[in-house]
């Protein structure tokens, strides 16, 4: 395999494909580094000196519906800019995950269309590695945002209960992150609106027959 298609395919740049194995259904693709191309991880100095290696496993995106994963030796390199002794990095891959980015994006490009037990059946992996692939994805870009850096937001009450309880909610328009929960109650409307305008942004409202309090 062309060290080109590793890139494009797959995400691993500067990398050999030097043999395919086979193995419980998973097809192993071995791969190598030129030693010429080490980096230090920390300082991204050429000047390292290799202090052995530690093979690592990843799982890429499947091949025709048969999984992939790719082996490689990660070199421990000695700096002589920085003076550290550190893993090489693998801009493919985050530390200590199984999967590779391209990898990641796949999963996540199939959660909206499927369930979790769905993709990891397509994929042949545990449900637990989908749900927490899933569970990262949700914090990191839908997390709850600090009233004071939203920019466009929405304020609307909803009744819980059959109509005995009432909570004002406040969402983030941009990507529809919740960024509060209140009591029912005009003061936290307020509260909110008299924000905005101390830093200088105009706030358009439609008004309920609830809001006269």
């Amino acid at each position: 395999m062309s060290s080109t298609l590793l890139d494009r395919a797959f995400g691993f740049r500067q990398y050999d494909c030097v043999r395919t194995t086979t193995a419980d259904g998973v097809m192993t693709l071995h791969l190598q580094q030129d030693p010429t191309r080490d980096r230090c991880s920390y300082c991204q100095s050429p000047d390292v000196i290799r202090h052995g290696a530690e093979a690592r496993t990843v799982r890429t995106v499947p091949i025709g519906g048969k999984p992939v994963a790719l082996r490689l030796p990660v070199p421990r390199l000695g700096c002589r800019n920085c003076g550290r002794i550190r893993q090489a990095a693998i801009r493919s891959a985050r530390p200590f995950r199984r999967f590779t980015h391209a990898f990641e994006r796949y999963a996540r490009s199939l959660l909206p269309h499927m369930t979790i037990r769905a993709v990891a059946d397509h994929l042949q992996v545990g449900w637990d590695s989908i749900k927490a692939l899933s569970q990262r994805h949700l914090n990191t870009h839908f997390a709850q945002p600090k009233l004071k850096t939203l920019k466009r937001l929405a304020i609307d009450e909803i009744a819980i209960g059959h109509g005995h309880r009432y909570l004002t909610i406040v969402l983030d328009l941009v990507n529809g992150a919740l960024a509060a929960v209140a009591n029912k109650g005009a003061t936290v409307t307020r509260s909110i609106i008299k924000s905005f305008h101390r830093r200088g942004m105009r706030v358009c409202r439609t008004a309920s027959a609830g809001d006269s309090e």
